[in-house]
Parts: structure tokens; sequence; C-alpha cells
């Protein structure tokens, strides 16, 4: 794994199958503008790429959540500025028991066609890598 990015609030490396992995360690404002910092970062330096692939790891963020959802103003953003950028899989680590069911159908609902966004409990790490890797909606 390398890493990218040592943010106190958010890191940022590239795994070994080439999945940008972003991991919250803390909640707060300054780590969600870090996150699209890094997001805007990547789709500048893999313009060139069919597909980006995301693990987004929530869970080591402390008690509070982070809030992605609350965040869709400045995704949608992002797809203004970046028209071009490549497609992007994205899996969401969470804490296992949270009830992200409406979350996830959220995300799937607003979500460009041209991105996929799942959610997976963090135990089921092993499963969500699988199903990035693939090309399976």
């Amino acid at each position: 794994m390398t890493l990218v990015s040592s943010n106190a609030g958010c890191e940022y490396s590239i795994t070994e199958q080439g999945i940008h992995q972003l991991i919250f360690r803390e909640s707060g404002k300054e780590s969600i503008d870090e996150f699209f910092r890094v997001l805007e970062h990547i789709f500048v330096s893999t313009s060139d790429q069919s597909t980006n692939r995301y693990i987004v790891d929530i869970t080591q963020a402390g008690q509070k959540d982070v809030g992605l959802v609350s965040n869709v103003q400045r995704f949608r953003r992002l797809e203004t500025l970046f028209p071009n950028r490549p497609r992007g899989r994205t899996v969401i680590l969470h804490r296992p028991g949270l009830a992200y069911t409406f979350i996830d159908s959220f995300i799937r609902a607003i979500a460009p066609s041209r991105d996929v966004t799942r959610f997976f409990p963090v135990d089921k790490r092993d499963e969500a890598v699988t199903w990035l890797l693939s090309e399976s909606r």
C-alpha cells in the first residue's frame, strides 16, 4: 500500500490493487474538506482511467459518524467541475449493526449512472473489495 497523504482527519493511500483508499480518522469539517481535496486530485491525476475504485472507511472517525449524505451538494459540484472524470466504483465501510440500508438506497437513487456506491460493514471488507474489483452493478 502506498501512502499518498496523511492528513490528520482523512488519510489517503493507494492499495496494491490500485484502489484509492480514504480513511476518516475524524468526522469534522476539516476532514470532509480534505476528502474533497483528495477527490479533486484523483480526478485530475487519473483522467485517462476508465474506472476509479474507492474504499472510504468511516469506521475510524471516533464516536460521531461522518456525514457523507449531507455532502451530496459537494459531490454534485465536483461532477460539474469534472464532467470527463473516470467512472467511479465506491465502497463505504461502516460499523456493523448500523442501519445504512436507507442511506444506500438514497445514494443509489441520486448517484449519477456512471458511479456506483455500495455500503459494507467493515467486517465484510474482503467481500467489499471483491465487489469493487468486479464490473457488476
